[in-house]
């Protein structure tokens, strides 16, 4: 009785699962590539993609993502290429139409600079507090007791016992 209900699934499964995966397959628009370059272009243009962060993915450039508005900014980018624009200028559209945002690496200047540069400093800090602390556990005491000051620690000592 309980293989049944299984192969009724199992069977239901198998017959509607190309159905479903044509139909959310078709959702996907293909973007064509119009602009055919050369080597060297087609070179540029993957460089400059993964300079550019993908819109709708997390920590993706548009050369890695296969989203529709990636392969839109790729075609972008192929007929910037392909009109002889250089890669700051090409970068520098993105960046007015999207904001420095749209950069993998945005520029260092401002408040990025100080992102950039406070790991470091703060590491160069810690090691320098961390060498200060090794060089004062390792040192001699500094001074001895006077023979009244030792006398009077062993009474103390003896008081406690």
């Amino acid at each position: 009785m309980t293989r049944a209900p299984l192969a009724l699934l199992l069977a239901a499964t198998l017959t509607f699962a190309p159905a479903l995966a044509q139909e959310a397959s078709s959702g996907v628009v293909n973007v064509p590539t119009s602009v055919q370059l050369t080597v060297a272009q087609e070179q540029q243009v993957e460089r400059i993609g993964m300079k550019i962060h993908c819109p709708i993915c997390s920590g993706e450039s548009i050369a890695q993502s296969q989203t529709d508005i990636s392969r839109q900014m790729m075609n972008q980018v192929r007929e910037m290429v392909k009109a002889g624009r250089p890669e700051q200028e090409i970068l520098n559209s993105f960046v007015a139409s999207y904001g420095e945002r749209i950069l993998l690496e945005p520029p260092k200047r401002g408040i990025t600079s100080l992102l950039w540069t406070l790991p470091v400093a703060l590491l160069i800090f810690g090691a320098l507090m961390w060498w200060l602390y090794l060089q004062r556990a390792s040192r001699p005491p500094e001074g001895t007791l006077s023979e009244a000051e030792e006398q009077r620690i062993r009474d103390l000592l003896r008081d406690t016992e």
